[in-house]
């Protein structure tokens, strides 16, 4: 029941009382909207993503994932650890569980901290997708799943074509990733046991370039200076690729004598190979990689099952075909 107001305020407040009533109206619907999106937002699905900072390849994973988490209606919150960070990644984990995000997926950056995060996770009962790179273990109990590349294959397809375009004989130089990353181990083995079935082909160098460009570059060169005779360079990621070249334009050798092998096929890759900088890459698709990273996650959220190692492939690129598409 609206009261009469004395007449001394009456008066004062009679002439404006019209526009705030409109001003009330206005603040309680406000309050409102704030509080119906605040109930949506509460609601809405929320995966919590760890990994490698985005960079090269691991910026086409991170793009990937929030374009296909949109696309299929849900939130993506971002947080990254360097490589060999383990403590870092599981304070993300634990700080990701205790915002109750609904899933949890991991790119590993240190081996050593699989376990816990594994722990976490099945204690909290939280679905958990390892993407690009987690443990190697035949099966694990709760809502666990892994989305990887079959690095061991991306290394054998890198050396073999290197060893078709040398006949078979020659000094090779491999630049590996990080020691903690299973992907750098396999991709590495990979060439190795290639090279075995090529008795006149040799390792003549090789170092740990932890992924990045100019480190590789710095180690290359630092070999080309010593007069080391190199043929062929497998580098485990294009980044350590392009370093390579770099350092072998920067010696002034012509780009076809040495022969320079990547891994990702990502955009400066493909341009280096339309160039005849790089002599081959290795194809590995992101979106395939967060599209299934993402989806699984969903399937664990609503407990349906999933195939719990769900394996990437990965396809050779040479100067030879049409990067065009790669390109993409």
């Amino acid at each position: 029941m609206n009261r009469p107001l004395p007449a001394r305020i009456d008066v004062r407040l009679r002439p404006v009382l019209p526009a705030l009533r409109r001003q009330v109206r206005l603040w309680l619907a406000a309050l409102v909207a704030a509080c119906a999106l605040g109930s949506a937002t509460a609601g809405a699905t929320t995966l919590g993503v760890t990994m490698i900072p985005p960079i090269a390849f691991t910026q086409l994973l991170h793009d990937r994932i929030a374009e296909h988490a949109k696309l299929r209606g849900v939130a993506a919150e971002f947080a990254y650890a360097p490589e060999g960070a383990g403590e870092q990644q599981i304070a993300q984990v634990r700080s990701f569980i205790a915002a109750k995000v609904d899933a949890l997926l991991v790119m590993p950056v240190d081996a050593a901290a699989n376990a816990t995060i594994t722990r976490l996770a099945q204690e909290a009962d939280i679905p958990l997708v390892y993407f690009n790179n987690g443990p190697r273990e035949d099966w694990f109990p709760g809502r666990v799943a892994f989305v990887l590349p079959n690095d061991l294959v991306a290394g054998r397809l890198q050396m073999r074509k290197l060893a078709q375009m040398l006949e078979g004989a020659g000094s090779v130089a491999i630049l590996s990733g990080h020691p903690a990353h299973f992907g750098s181990v396999l991709r590495t083995q990979g060439v190795k046991e290639v090279l075995r079935d090529f008795p006149n082909m040799r390792v003549v160098a090789e170092a740990v370039a932890n992924w990045d460009r100019a480190r590789a570059r710095a180690i290359v060169a630092g070999w080309l200076k010593q007069g080391l005779s190199i043929q062929a360079i497998a580098a485990n990621n294009d980044e350590m690729a392009l370093g390579a070249a770099e350092a072998v334009e920067a010696a002034g050798i012509p780009a076809d004598r040495i022969l320079i092998g990547g891994v990702d096929a990502t955009p400066d890759a493909i341009a280096a190979m339309q160039q005849k900088r790089l002599a081959v890459t290795v194809h590995q698709d992101a979106a395939i990689q967060g599209g299934k990273a993402v989806d699984d996650a969903l399937a664990l959220i609503r407990h349906e099952p999933v195939q719990q190692y769900d394996w990437a492939t990965f396809e050779l690129v040479t100067d030879r075909m049409s990067t065009a598409h790669f390109a993409k």
